[in-house]
């Protein structure tokens, strides 16, 4: 190759001596510096001397050979510059020491390797993005078929309620209208069965969605009393035998024997647990028979619900109380909403539940209940009535407060009606009743908040809250509140006629 013309050599020469900065250092064989030339300015030779430089490069060479060239590239100097050191050796064992300043090429190769780094780092970090946002994926994606599954549950709840309600009610308005129309003793009570029995249905399809719905919203309140055995297994049998009889099936409730008085249960949720069952076993069993049975076996009151239908494999018995399940059973319609309601309602009454079951052999639901608390409510031998009882109703529902009115005066009791709070803290101011009955849900001032002006203006008589609120907590609210007793809609009259004796007992003279 052929040299540079000698005005580009001297650009050159000058150029990279600019750049670099050198600077010479010519020792002798014992590391004595002999000679120091170049940009010893830029290093800061001239204001420390190069004692702690020398001291430095020696200990940078120790061990190597000094006869031969050596290139040490990056060395950190003390004050703080890098520098290429390269050693070439000369005559009689002397030789030089050439740094070349590296501080500029240290800096990018830094930012170089940051930006390595950098990259590294963002690739990672691209890496853990992509992982989380296939993650966020797949949960979207779950959540979408949840909420498909939900919306498609969702369409077939309503479409099967709506067959389920439109059933009993196109019933009860057709009866209506044969009353409207008038007709012989005959026809008018079979009639008022009817209606009786539709409604019935109505109630427990309401009380299972209501249920289904407490679940989240609190405790489900207990209503223990006595119960009516005889009574509740004449109303089973009348609410289910018209459809058994119109499925040609052999339909048998039987009533054993009666739990003692002291014995109480909740009438209502084992009503509906009983409706639910035998709703069902008459659904899936196409021909043979249905078979319950209630009655106290001395410890328990249990019940047991046995059909001829169509069965269970034990596939799907492991899912038949889950909510919203239509698959265990095939050949009819449902809510599928029942037998989870069921489970529920018993293990809140405390009690177990057992199914045995094989496809083709039909189904046997066993339930045993144990006894619910007292109330401590006496009970009200029918023929026995207070006479003279004053009475306040508040309640905004017209037809809610003429019922309360009939059922009040068939216990001998005087009524009066208030539709809001204000109105009734007025009549009281007028003429303090020896009862009141007051909603929760009232217009302006609520029930409670009614209830516990009427207790602070010093009202002694009793005061009994009644509320379509089912829950635990609400009945504690409305006892906080001064409330003797906290009822629930729609109403247990026998009930109701306990605790309206138990308070008129109380107001009696004595």
């Amino acid at each position: 190759m052929s040299e540079f013309p000698q005005a580009v050599e001297n650009y050159l020469s000058q150029a990279l001596r600019d750049r670099a900065h050198p600077l010479l250092l010519s020792f002798d064989a014992q590391w004595q510096l002999t000679e120091v030339s170049g940009a010893a300015g830029y290093h800061g030779l001239e204001q420390g001397g190069p004692a702690e430089l020398v001291q430095q490069l020696q200990d940078l060479f120790l061990g190597l050979p000094l006869d031969q060239t050596q290139d040490l590239p990056f060395v950190e100097l003390s004050d703080g510059r890098h520098a290429h050191v390269h050693l070439v050796p000369d005559a009689n064992d002397t030789f030089h020491l050439l740094l070349l300043d590296a501080s500029e090429e240290h800096e990018r190769t830094q930012s170089q390797q940051q930006l390595g780094n950098q990259a590294v780092l963002a690739g990672l970090e691209k890496s853990r993005t992509l992982a989380r946002l296939r993650q966020i994926k797949s949960e979207l994606e779950q959540q979408r078929a949840r909420l498909e599954e939900a919306n498609a549950l969702k369409n077939a709840l309503f479409a099967t309620l709506s067959h389920e309600f439109r059933t009993p009610l196109t019933s009860i308005f057709g009866y209506l209208h044969l009353l409207e129309r008038g007709g012989g003793e005959g026809g008018r009570a079979q009639a008022l069965q009817a209606l009786r029995r539709n409604a019935s249905h109505l109630f427990a399809l309401a009380e299972n969605l209501l249920e289904y719905g407490r679940s989240e919203a609190g405790e489900t309140l207990l209503d223990a009393a006595e119960l009516p055995l005889a009574t509740l297994v004449d109303d089973l049998d009348a609410m289910f035998r018209p459809l058994a009889a119109e499925k040609g099936l052999a339909l048998v409730i039987e009533a054993g024997e009666a739990p003692p008085a002291t014995a109480l249960f909740d009438q209502i949720k084992i009503r509906q647990v009983a409706i639910n069952l035998l709703s069902n076993a008459l659904r899936y069993t196409p021909k043979g028979y249905v078979r319950g049975q209630l009655g106290w076996d001395g410890a328990l009151l249990r019940l047991e619900v046995s059909d001829t239908g169509l069965g269970i494999d034990a596939a799907s018995r492991a899912r038949v109380f889950k909510a919203f399940n239509r698959g265990a059973q095939h050949g009819g319609r449902g809510a599928g909403l029942g037998l989870s309601i069921v489970k529920r309602l018993v293990e809140r009454m405390g009690g177990e539940i057992e199914l045995d079951s094989a496809p083709g052999l039909g189904s046997t639901f066993r339930i045993a209940l144990p006894a619910l608390g007292a109330t401590g409510l006496p009970a009200l031998p029918q023929e026995q009535r207070r006479r003279g009882l004053d009475a306040l109703i508040v309640d905004d529902d017209p037809d809610v407060a003429a019922l309360l009115e009939v059922l009040l005066g068939d216990l001998g009791a005087t009524t009066r009606v208030a539709s809001t709070a204000a109105a009734a803290l007025a009549e009281v101011g007028q003429r303090a009743p020896d009862l009141v009955l007051v909603d929760v849900e009232l217009p302006g001032l609520s029930g409670n908040a009614a209830v516990f002006q009427l207790r602070s203006q010093g009202y002694k008589g009793g005061i009994v809250t009644v509320s379509a609120n089912a829950t635990e907590e609400a009945r504690r609210a409305a006892l906080a509140a001064g409330a003797d007793h906290y009822l629930t809609k729609p109403l247990d009259f026998a009930q109701f006629a306990r605790v309206v004796q138990s308070l008129g007992e109380r107001a009696a003279p004595p």
